[in-house]
Order: structure tokens, then C-alpha cells, then sequence
């Protein structure tokens, strides 16, 4: 006869559960909250959230509940591949639970004499369980598991089912969640990638994919040499293409460790000057308690002798206060012309040159002309053409 106990306080629950995945649009879920309310509303054990590649076989990121964060660990570093249930799993539709008791080819006797029962779940009276693959999205995967103890029983085809109409929220709500993570992954690595160079830029996602690309990169997309085709960027020569490939390729496989480092490639045009693009990983920040992990990025910085740079000496006198001639007399020492080549230029005295300067050392506050020009290089003053 099938067993048809449902969770007597399960609709009771569904308020709460409802107001953790809805409560604070645009600031998180909060999947502790909502496991916390899972357990509770099912009677159940534990629970775990796990953001995972497109095979489950590697854990990103997770959420988790009653659960040791040493055995959790060990479950995220081994025990995750020696489940019972996780090839079978991925056989199975996704976008809703299963019962470990009811819907596995691994049966209950067969489940305790696995590694997995027997070297880890067995301790901390880990017997019964749903899971499922609930959201996937690209190379990415997110699985819940609810588990009980020997004691609180397994989980029947009625509670199951209850669970699985609840389903739909979880998945709108990892929908939006993604949505927000990815935009708001883009935003910081462009805001990073503006800060570290005063280059023009453009910022691929782990697929190569451009996903930013600077006001002044947007011209040299345009030039014959490089460009943009499918959201990818090409270079014109098949040999360039595959030096940045392979760039690419170091720049990502390195990781977020000391030995990531930027790698540098040279195109050469027809009848015209090189440029060059620095790559370089970006990792922007993200709430630990989010479940969306923070995805590289790759940097992609050019420098083209071809693009002009200029001082808006307006600007220069507004930001420190200079005159007008203090302003052209830093302008120039930062495009890299002296006192003597600017008196010369301009028909005037290096004597007078000079005063201007050492007026513009005081207000900016240096000494030197190599300080000068650091300062002038990075304000907003600057302007490429």
C-alpha cells in the first residue's frame, strides 16, 4: 500500500519559505534562511545547496544547514563522487526531487554497505534524503538535498510531491539571483579593469565571450586587423588568433593564484604601427554568503601608439587650481616635453617656463617632474583621440 503522510505543517510553512526567496529583491536570497525553513517545514535533518559544473561532479559553491563545515568539506572534497545516487541522477529530469528510498536503483540495504554510507553519512545519521537537480543554467548546475535521520524515517511519494509543487519558486528565484550575480560580476570586473590601467579595454567571460567593451575600444573593434564577430573577439590573421587563444587559455587555467600573470600579445599591421593587448584575470568581489560564486574574467588592455592623447587644461585648472598657463605648462610635462622645448616652442623664456612650473610643483603638491606627471596622467584631465 502506498504510504501517503504528507507534511502536516507544510502550508503553514510556505509563507516563510516564500518571503526567503522574495523578501529583498535585488539584495540575495536567503538560501540559509530558506534551508533553515525547509528543514523545519518537512522534518527533516539537514539541507545543503550546491552550485556545481555541468557534470556534478565538482562543487563551486555551496549553502548548507546542520551540517559540520569539516564534514561538509570532506563531502565537497571526496564524498560528493562516491554518492550512490549522483550518476543516476543526472539521468533523471530535472526541476524536481527524487526520494533516495523510493526512485534510486540503489536500494536501502545496497546503500549501507557503500563507501559513501558507511565512511561519512553513517556518523552523523544521515539515512534518508530528496534531492534533485533543481536549476541549470550553461556550465552550471544547482542541487538540493533535504536528509533525514534513521530515526525520522524516509521521505514518501506524497512529500515528495508536496515539495515539488514549491519547486517553481526556487527556480524563479535562482533564475533572478543569476541574472543579478552576473550582472553585477560584469559591473565590478569592468569597474577593476578601468582602475588598472589608463587603457582602453575590453572584458571576455570565461567562454571568450565579450561582455563590456571600453568608449574608447569601441574604435579599434572597427580597424581591419581586429574585430568583433558573434559576440567573440577575432583577429584577422589565423596566427594572431591563435597566440591570443592561447594567452587566454594561461591567463584562466593560472587561477586566482600567484602564479596567474598577464600575458602579452603583439599584431602587426600592414604599412602601420603594432598595437598590443595585455591580458590579465579579473575576480570581482562577491558576498560569501551568496550562492552565485564570483567568475573570472579576462582583461583584455590595448595599447596603439596609433590613438592620440591629450590634457584638457580646463580641467587641469579647475581640479588644482592653476592658471591658464600653469595648466599648459603641466599639460606639456606630462606629454613628456621639457621646460627648455616648451620655452623654445612657444617663444618664451625658460626662466618664465620655469616660475610656472615650480608655481604648479606648490599647488600640486611635488617636486619632480616624473611626479608632475603621474598626476596629471591619472585625473580626469586626460582625453584620447
Amino acid at each position: 500500500m502506498q504510504d501517503s503522510r504528507v507534511f502536516p505543517g507544510f502550508a503553514k510553512h510556505q509563507v516563510a519559505l516564500l518571503d526567503s526567496l522574495y523578501s529583498e529583491p535585488g539584495q540575495g536570497v536567503d538560501w540559509a534562511g530558506f534551508l533553515a525553513r525547509m528543514v523545519e517545514a518537512t522534518g527533516s535533518r539537514s539541507a545543503r545547496m550546491l552550485l556545481t559544473n555541468a557534470r556534478a561532479d565538482r562543487v563551486i559553491s555551496s549553502i548548507k544547514l546542520n551540517i559540520d563545515d569539516s564534514e561538509h568539506q570532506r563531502y565537497v572534497d571526496y564524498y560528493v563522487n562516491t554518492c550512490p545516487w549522483r550518476l543516476e541522477l543526472a539521468e533523471k529530469p530535472k526541476g524536481q526531487l527524487y526520494s533516495s528510498y523510493l526512485d534510486f536503483r540503489c536500494r536501502q540495504p545496497e546503500f549501507y554497505r557503500t563507501e559513501f554510507f558507511n565512511d561519512w553519512a553513517r556518523d552523523q545519521d544521515i539515512h534518508h534524503g530528496i534531492c534533485g537537480t533543481v536549476f541549470s543554467q550553461g556550465a552550471s548546475k544547482v542541487q538540493l538535498l533535504v536528509q533525514r535521520t534513521r530515526g525520522q524515517g524516509h521521505y514518501t511519494r506524497a512529500e515528495v510531491e508536496q515539495v515539488n509543487q514549491f519547486l517553481p519558486h526556487v527556480r524563479q528565484a535562482l533564475r533572478l539571483e543569476q541574472i543579478h550575480a552576473d550582472m553585477q560580476g560584469r559591473a565590478n570586473a569592468s569597474v577593476m579593469a578601468s582602475e588598472a590601467r589608463p587603457m582602453p579595454f575590453l572584458l571576455l567571460d570565461q567562454q571568450g565571450k565579450l561582455v563590456y567593451v571600453s568608449p574608447r575600444c569601441e574604435p579599434l573593434l572597427r580597424q581591419p586587423d581586429m574585430g568583433c564577430h558573434k559576440g567573440q573577439l577575432k583577429f584577422r590573421e589565423p596566427a594572431v588568433q591563435q597566440r591570443f587563444q592561447a594567452a587566454f587559455d594561461r591567463v584562466l587555467c593560472a587561477g586566482q593564484s600567484l602564479v596567474a600573470r598577464e600575458q602579452l600579445v603583439h599584431i602587426r599591421r600592414d604599412r602601420r604601427v603594432s598595437f598590443s593587448c595585455f591580458l590579465s584575470p579579473i575576480y570581482p568581489a562577491f558576498n560569501d554568503a551568496a550562492l552565485w560564486a564570483g567568475t573570472a574574467y579576462v582583461a583584455v588592455h590595448i595599447y596603439d601608439p596609433e590613438q592620440v592623447m591629450a590634457v584638457d587644461h580646463n580641467c587641469l585648472m579647475q581640479l588644482f587650481a592653476l592658471t591658464e598657463s600653469e595648466a599648459r605648462v603641466a599639460g606639456d610635462i606630462a606629454l613628456g616635453l621639457d621646460p627648455q622645448m616648451i620655452a623654445l616652442r612657444d617663444g618664451r623664456s625658460a626662466h618664465t617656463v620655469r616660475a610656472q612650473l615650480k608655481a604648479v610643483f606648490t599647488k600640486m603638491r611635488c617636486n619632480r617632474q616624473n611626479q608632475l606627471a603621474a598626476l596629471v596622467l591619472q585625473s580626469p584631465a586626460v582625453r584620447w583621440r
